[in-house]
């Protein structure tokens, strides 16, 4: 039995965005029947996808809500389009940011940028926060976290 309250099994499809096109899991309706939306339409959810941790987004399309499956996850699942997985999740904290280490300590040793940190919506942090985390390298990381203090700065 999951600890996690929501439980389903759905295939890896295709998702359409126009040009682009997403690998995702629709949640079928008797899982969202039981969800709260009245906030947002769209819920942070923490879960796992076959056992592996996710910090994901429920995602809502033409009636329907989705998880996405980034291609990175599917090759350490060792799964693909077409094939099904286990969905076990919780809805989230909708405000919760984890904030880079980096980001972390340049905050804290920054009144005034702290100040306007503070002042921002979570998805705003959120959005900043990832920028500097997608980066792979340290000296891109470090250039971020400089970025978003000049940003802060700006603002301040």
């Amino acid at each position: 039995m999951s600890d996690y309250p929501y439980n389903f099994d759905a295939e890896i499809v295709k998702y359409d965005f126009g040009k682009m096109y997403y690998s995702v899991v629709y949640a079928p309706k008797d899982v969202i029947s039981q969800i709260d939306f009245t906030k947002s339409k769209r819920l942070r959810i923490d879960g796992e996808i076959n056992g592996v941790r996710i910090e994901a987004a429920l995602m809502p399309t033409k009636g329907k809500w989705y998880i996405m499956v980034s291609k990175k996850l599917q090759k350490f699942l060792g799964r693909t389009l077409g094939d099904t997985v286990s969905v076990r999740f919780d809805i989230a904290n909708q405000d919760a940011i984890t904030v880079p280490m980096e980001l972390q300590f340049a905050l804290e040793a920054n009144d005034a940028a702290r100040a306007v940190w503070d002042s921002w919506t979570p998805g705003k942090r959120r959005g900043f926060c990832h920028r500097v985390d997608s980066a792979k390298m340290p000296e891109t990381r470090e250039r971020r976290v400089e970025e978003v203090l000049e940003r802060l700065n700006e603002e301040g």
